[in-house]
């Protein structure tokens, strides 16, 4: 049985989840994988290439789908329902693996420089999503960091929303923009949110 890149980098993820960074280490996952030690390094040179990788699986799991939420073809309305249909957990987006990687953000610094970047490009996303409503630069950006920022919080569970999940997402349309969303954008953040 031969250890696939694509199994070996979910796992890698879950088990940054389960165990934090430490328990990130080639014999464990090699042994869950069901393959030797020396086989895994046809795919690893060692830890810090297994470790890159998790990084870059990370980025292109969460980083990409903000990304692509808020940017979706279509109008505004159709990107805000992406992007929280994402951040509900309805698509790609890993709360539980975003948490897990800041946790190891916090002890070495080239990590915590890949968070504090990924952070900026989904702020930019987020930002690119709000311009077209004309507010100026210096707002749109404002907006955008105070979107992001209460969802990441929400993640940790510091931020709860009150009312239903439809309720609570056409009130954060309204922070996030600075208007109240007109009937036909209501009706389609309900329609939006009935299920996956």
């Amino acid at each position: 049985m031969g250890a696939d890149v694509e199994s070996t980098g979910d796992l890698r993820c879950r088990v940054l989840v389960e165990s934090g960074i430490a328990g990130v280490k080639i014999l464990p996952i090699s042994t869950r994988l069901g393959v030797t030690r020396g086989s895994f390094y046809w795919h690893f040179s060692g830890r810090k290439e297994l470790l890159s990788q998790l990084l870059a699986a990370w980025e292109g799991k969460n980083t990409e789908a903000i990304v692509e939420a808020a940017t979706v073809p279509g109008s505004l309305i159709e990107r805000y329902i992406a992007l929280s249909r994402l951040w509900l957990g309805w698509s790609d987006f890993d709360p539980r693996l975003d948490a897990a990687v800041r946790e190891w953000g916090r002890s070495d610094k080239e990590v915590l420089a890949r968070v504090r970047a990924a952070d900026e490009r989904r702020v930019a996303a987020l930002a690119t999503m709000v311009e077209p409503e004309g507010h100026s630069p210096e707002m749109t950006l404002h907006r955008a960091r105070t979107l992001y920022r209460m969802q990441m919080g929400w993640y940790d569970g510091t931020d709860a929303p009150a009312g239903g999940i439809g309720e609570s997402s056409a009130a954060y349309f309204e922070i996030f923009l600075g208007r109240s969303p007109s009937r036909s954008e209501r009706e389609a953040i309900a329609a939006g949110h009935r299920g996956p």
